[in-house]
């Protein structure tokens, strides 16, 4: 419970980059290319997930369409 206390009050607003400190211990224990492969990963997962969601929610737009306004969300895209 104290390492969960210790990881909360290092909260910052409006920034959730907050890693749990075991998660932590495991991620410096691998290589730089263990640890790029798992942000890869992770970023594939969110592109496939945003695309799966945005395609339902606009039934109305094409694939193309899809595929912009998922580029235009993850490249922070004002709009």
């Amino acid at each position: 419970m104290a390492d969960r206390v210790r990881t909360l009050t290092r909260l910052v607003p409006g920034r959730i980059e907050v890693v749990d400190h075991d998660v932590a211990k495991v991620l410096r224990a691998k290589s730089g290319m263990e640890r790029l492969r798992l942000a890869h990963e992770a970023w594939e997962l969110a592109r496939d997930r945003l695309t799966a969601f945005l395609s339902v929610r606009h039934p109305e737009w094409d694939p193309e369409e899809v595929q912009r306004q998922v580029a235009k969300r993850l490249s922070h895209e004002p709009g």
